[in-house]
């Protein structure tokens, strides 16, 4: 499966297969800087997902067809289908070497570097691979040519109303598909009882919708489901957030969309859009919400390459309480159920040395993943809980992502153990939020007071135990014994995984 190669033309068509005879057919058009693939010979009922490292999007359909946000040398395509649990990946190569020297020659001020060998986001940012760029983001299309300024700015309002808020949940949760800890809070609605599109939300500050992406099949299970919604705004050139799991759009933001499908099917400019703005719904489930400063790296993510592919704004994830006005701040802070500073929460733990932080399976490259349908499959986290952070808790992506988060108990903190260490073991216990002062009380169901405190329950039930071993500053080794005691386990067994930063 591996294609030819193209001399320069203003149409150039390549052709990957597979083993089982799936073919892909792609072609470049020079002039209108844009691609076309189509897949033809696969089984009905196969679920595909198409992907590129010259832009931004993806598509689930029988074609693939984008404009080049990303100049690079080689323009490779991947259509990976799965039937059932079983997946192939069939990547197609396209010569695209003569439109790096054209970019290079109308840039000026730009050394070569900058037009190739980056790695492109959902946000629209490419990381420079020239020397003296700093490793900072960079915008592409999606909205360079749409913001003004750089650097944070005050939000007007809540993105829900206040009183139809229920509870905040801060930055750091472990749960599911997400193994290390979440770059976004949720926003509990009133009342999940009364359905999709009860509240409203709205636009936090002026800004430039730059992505909206449609949902239709749950992350984590490839399930169908109701329609969600995630919107990604820039306020400065610099300096966005994110809202998702929105039950709808208005009409207008949608039909805005449609247009092209948020430039899947034509160029598409985004929409601008101001502060107090109503843009959609939210109804019985949670609302995410993210703020990233560009111009900000958390110094407790010491790989920062690590996340460039998948989720490049993670690492820039800030406190967005601090933008809030005093007043509207301290309603939130009323209803964010995380006593302890910050309060937003905090996602960023590696310390180098210690097996604190994230961690990422040998071979599974890094938070990308070598499966897109389970790209969390590869994590590893050992960080403390977001509620209590005197308990330390482990996430580990490989298990049934219903019970794959688990708090450790043992001799050594996290923090203290180096490859001098060896060997640790620690017991893995459950848990759940409760409020102790209320210990009856059915907070997910029952009005929350403002008053209450939460805090984190351990299970009595033995869940198993975990080894680990820091064998080098960023290489540890981890088996989990589910079912089996800390006094049982005598050393790590042939199922050990070795992580790396």
């Amino acid at each position: 499966m591996l294609p030819g190669t193209a001399e320069a033309s203003t149409q150039t068509s390549e052709t990957g297969e597979s083993a089982d005879g799936v073919t892909v057919e792609c072609s470049l058009d020079d002039e209108q800087m844009e691609v076309a693939c189509e897949a033809d010979g696969y089984e009905e009922g196969t679920t595909i997902l198409w992907t590129s490292n010259a832009t931004s999007r993806f598509d689930k359909g029988h074609n693939f067809a984008f404009p080049i946000e990303t100049v690079v040398a080689t323009i490779l395509v991947e259509l990976e289908l799965c039937k059932g649990s079983a997946c192939e990946s069939i990547t197609t190569s396209i010569d695209a070497s003569h439109l790096v020297s054209e970019e290079s020659s109308n840039t000026s001020g730009q050394t070569s570097g900058q037009t190739s060998g980056t790695g492109e986001s959902a946000h629209g940012a490419t990381r420079e691979s020239d020397e003296n760029s700093g490793g900072h983001w960079r915008y592409t299309d999606l909205w360079a040519d749409k913001c003004s300024g750089s650097g944070p700015v005050m939000f007007a309002n809540s993105p829900m109303r206040i009183e139809d808020i229920k509870l905040l949940t801060p930055y750091g949760q472990v749960v599911g598909g997400h193994i290390t800890p979440i770059d976004h809070m949720y926003f509990e609605p009133k009342d999940r009882s009364l359905g999709r599109d009860a509240y409203e939300v709205r636009v936090i500050q002026d800004a430039i919708i730059y992505a909206i992406s449609p949902r239709d099949k749950s992350a984590e299970t490839n399930e169908g489901q109701l329609r969600e919604w995630r919107i990604d705004m820039a306020h400065t050139c610099t300096f966005t957030s994110y809202f998702d799991l929105l039950t709808s759009l208005t009409p207008e933001i949608e039909q805005e969309w449609a247009k092209t499908e948020g430039g899947r099917t034509a160029p598409w400019d985004g929409i601008s859009v101001k502060a107090g703005q109503l843009i959609g719904y939210i109804g019985a489930q949670t609302l995410d919400f993210g703020v990233y400063d560009y111009e900000i790296e958390l110094p407790g993510l010491i790989n920062p390459t690590a996340y460039a592919e998948l989720e490049p704004w993670k690492i820039h994830t800030v406190d967005p309480f601090q933008y809030f006005p005093t007043e509207i701040r301290d309603a939130l802070l009323r209803k964010m159920i995380r006593a302890v500073e910050p309060r937003a929460g905090k996602i960023d733990y590696d310390v180098d040395g210690t097996i604190s932080g994230n961690w990422f399976q040998q071979g599974t490259d890094g938070y990308n993943g070598i499966n897109q349908r389970k790209y969390w499959e590869g994590h590893l986290s050992i960080a403390p809980h977001e509620i209590d952070p005197t308990l330390w808790r482990i996430g580990v992506g490989y298990l049934e992502t219903e019970d794959n988060n688990f708090i450790i108990l043992g001799d050594q903190d996290p923090l203290e153990v180096s490859i001098s260490s060896g060997p640790v073991v620690y017991e893995l216990k459950g848990y759940s939020i409760w409020i102790p002062a209320k210990p009856d009380k059915k907070w997910w169901i029952d009005p929350v007071d403002e008053e209450d405190v939460f805090g984190v329950r351990l299970s009595t039930e033995d869940v198993g135990s975990v080894l680990v071993e820091l064998q080098e500053n960023r290489l540890l080794r981890v088996e989990v014994f589910l079912g089996i005691e800390k006094e049982n386990v005598t050393g790590f067994t042939d199922d050990a995984r070795l992580y790396e930063r």
